[in-house]
């Protein structure tokens, strides 16, 4: 487990840092207005990954783990039906942005770094095959190469360019380059493999991860709501100092999510297997999680003016405010990932996903509220107020289990 937990922390790490040296590069170079419009346009496409992918790679490790002998049947399936999902996806993007009242120039961008979707959804079924045998290595090496080449091809092209559109085209090759290597390494570990699109089995498997994807579509919009408000409410540059703070919020969030990478596995093994050795391991995983989260946070809270000033520049100072409440919600967002896939691993997947919808509700209304008013700064209280809310609920139903079990 620490070998595996290490493989997976250097994959999150590296692909943490070289996205957040991408963004330090933009921000710079580009100051916080087209910042601002890039937060936007990678937001857009982080979310709509989620949609493409509708939890078919957790519910992939889940099956294989209970079922190793249907290893190679799911794994085409869930491919062919990933093609369709992101061409879908990048249908409704188009459409509903159509309707949003963007510049043309913005939608312009939009559409051509959604064509990305379907490269990185497909890629992320590749990287997730090798976790369901428990072979981290694989998922770890393509996850980091993949942002290593779309964060270096995009330093080296907004630093000799200078232009947003240049850099969005040259993520877009990046992720097909990806998807390349991702192809080739599997095969090479696993064998031949290709999509299998068969309209039957293709829908039984959307209906049974279709409860997991919504949780994850659900806690991506919620965490990632603000940014696309705060771009129809406010101006680009409010955009790019909310998104300068977040930046480094979701640079923490990297462990708790390497971690539960590694554990999701086992954890599903002895729920169904030994239920009193999980109540032992979530114990142990929960006291892990708020050290880990409280480690971070303190810094952040105290000393956020100065590392915004270090980061970014003086441009970006009115950042530190927003770092400093955003700080706050730390160690909530480390348990609420935690408890999350509590929910996933006992197989009430359709429980989380209300939570998260009632989650994504509440912060909606916060956000109409309070950014009118406040800005970035009321997005930012919005996330905290929501973070505590999906504590205490998902505290409740985990412990429900708990006593159930």
């Amino acid at each position: 487990m620490i070998k595996n937990s290490i493989l997976i922390f250097l994959g999150r790490a590296s692909n943490a840092l070289f996205v957040f040296l991408l963004a330090w590069v933009v921000s710079r170079q580009l100051g916080p207005a087209l910042f601002g419009i890039f937060s936007f346009l990678t937001t857009v496409v982080i979310s709509a990954n989620c949609f493409s992918s509708l939890g078919l790679d957790v519910w992939m490790i889940r099956e294989i783990t209970k079922a190793p002998e249907k290893a190679k049947e799911y794994f085409s399936a869930i491919l062919g039906l990933k093609v369709v999902t992101s061409l879908v996806t990048i249908a409704l993007v188009f459409f509903i942005f159509q309707l949003a009242d963007l510049s043309k120039g913005i939608l312009n961008l939009l559409g051509i770094i959604s064509i990305s979707i379907i490269f990185n959804s497909i890629s992320q079924t590749l990287w997730h095959y090798g976790d369901c045998f428990r072979e981290f290595i694989y998922h770890s090496f393509l996850w980091a190469a993949s942002n290593v080449i779309k964060s270096l091809t995009g330093i080296v092209l907004v630093s000799i360019c200078q232009e947003l559109k240049v850099l969005v085209i040259g993520i877009v090759f990046a992720e097909a380059l990806a998807l390349a290597l991702s192809i080739y390494v599997i095969q090479k570990k696993y064998g031949n493999f290709k999509p299998q699109f068969q309209l039957l089995s293709g829908w039984n498997l959307l209906k049974q991860s279709s409860p997991i994807g919504m949780g994850v579509v659900f806690s991506v919009l919620y965490f990632r709501l603000d940014t696309v408000m705060l771009q129809l409410m406010t101006d680009e540059r409010t955009v790019g100092l909310y998104n300068a703070a977040y930046k480094l919020f979701e640079l923490v969030l990297v462990l708790p999510h390497s971690l539960m990478i590694v554990l999701f596995p086992g954890l599903v093994d002895e729920f169904h297997s030994q239920k009193e050795k999980f109540k032992v391991s979530l114990k142990k995983v929960l006291v892990v999680y708020v050290g880990v989260g409280s480690i971070f946070s303190l810094p952040f809270f105290y000393y956020s003016f100065e590392v915004v000033d270090l980061i970014y520049g003086a441009y970006f100072l009115p950042s530190g405010e927003i770092l400093k409440i955003l700080a706050t919600a730390m160690v909530l967002s480390f348990l609420i990932f935690l408890l999350s896939n509590v929910l996933i691993v006992s197989g009430q997947e359709q429980k989380n996903a209300r939570i998260l919808v009632g989650a994504t509700l509440l912060n909606l209304i916060l956000n109409l509220i309070w950014i009118p008013k406040y800005g970035a700064i009321g997005a930012a209280w919005s996330t905290v107020a929501c973070e505590m809310a999906l504590i205490i609920v998902l505290f409740f139903q985990s412990g429900k289990i708990l006593k159930t079990n």
